[in-house]
């Protein structure tokens, strides 16, 4: 019975320590993505300091996303404006109250930078990398 208890206790342990350093690698892997979205972004760098790295509450997965509760100077959210970026938006029309204005605008909408969409590979690479590096970590663990 004393075995079975030992055994409990230091596979409680390898779970922890599994757990952290998927974690770590999570964060790692996260980064990675988060440069490669910010590298697709171009311009001058405010929409690229929105983005963020999100961790999920169990540590069980990484996201790149706009930062919750900032807006753009103008009083919209980061996200939405990350959102038009990403998936492109409608051009406003002219308001009409001018008899004689003939509007610029060369098109209905403009095309999206589909910055997220285009870091996928980027994601893959990061998130094979990842499986190796916990793999790598559980055989050295196990084998103590």
């Amino acid at each position: 019975m004393q075995e079975l208890d030992i055994f409990a206790q230091s596979l409680g342990q390898v779970l922890e320590e599994l757990l952290e350093i998927r974690r770590s690698v999570l964060e790692e892997a996260g980064e990675e993505v988060l440069r490669a979205v910010r590298g697709r972004i171009g311009g001058h760098g405010k929409v690229q300091r929105w983005q963020a790295v999100h961790l999920g509450s169990g540590g069980g997965y990484a996201a790149v996303r706009a930062v919750a509760r900032m807006d753009d100077g103008h009083g919209r959210a980061a996200g939405a404006v990350t959102n038009a970026i990403e998936s492109g938006h409608k051009v406003r029309e002219p308001s009409g109250r001018a008899a004689r204005y003939r509007p610029r605008r060369r098109m209905d909408r403009v095309p999206g930078k589909y910055m997220y969409a285009e870091s996928r590979g980027d994601l893959e690479a990061a998130e094979a990398r990842a499986a190796r590096q916990i793999e790598t970590a559980m055989e050295r663990i196990m084998r103590g």
